[in-house]
């Protein structure tokens, strides 16, 4: 039982980790200005993919009624968000008895919220999301759909914070 124990906590986890600045209310910003992501792993991304999570987090921002920066907003009205992947990976893991190849997509995206005339960061969302992708003929899942609800776990977290 001790060693279930353990193992539960190492268990990968799906939950936001957020962090928000006392002084500072997030209701107070009427827009956002989504940058583009970028990556922070260290290993080479295609830019698709960094291409495809920035069009994912604006749509989702609009999903969550979080209005994007347009042109009737001042510079303190809006608050920048930048996101950068700090792991992307999609491997192949032999599972025993039967073989089978199992393919599990992996994401950790951290986006910061920021108002651009101070620097001062006002809130943090770390999202940790893995998916099997599957090998089967019936369930096979795109290995992006972890990029999609990646972005879709921030926009959440940003409209709570609303």
């Amino acid at each position: 039982m001790l060693f279930t124990f353990f193992l539960s906590g190492c268990a990968p986890t799906t939950k936001p980790l957020v962090w928000k600045a006392r002084d500072v209310a997030i209701s107070d910003f009427n827009a956002f200005e989504i940058r583009p992501v970028l990556n922070a792993t260290g290993k080479k991304i295609e830019q698709e993919i960094l291409f495809f999570l920035t069009s994912h987090l604006r749509e989702q921002f609009g999903v969550n009624n979080l209005e994007l920066n347009g042109s009737g907003q001042t510079k303190s009205e809006v608050l920048t968000v930048q996101s950068e992947i700090l792991l992307y990976e999609v491997k192949s893991f032999m599972s025993p008895a039967p073989p089978a190849k199992n393919v599990i997509a992996r994401c950790i995206l951290r986006t910061r919220l920021y108002q651009e005339s101070s620097a001062d960061i006002t809130a943090e969302i770390i999202t940790i999301n893995q998916i099997d992708v599957g090998q089967g003929l019936l369930t096979p899942k795109n290995p992006e759909r972890v990029l999609q609800e990646s972005a879709a776990a921030v926009a959440r977290e940003v409209a709570k914070m609303m």
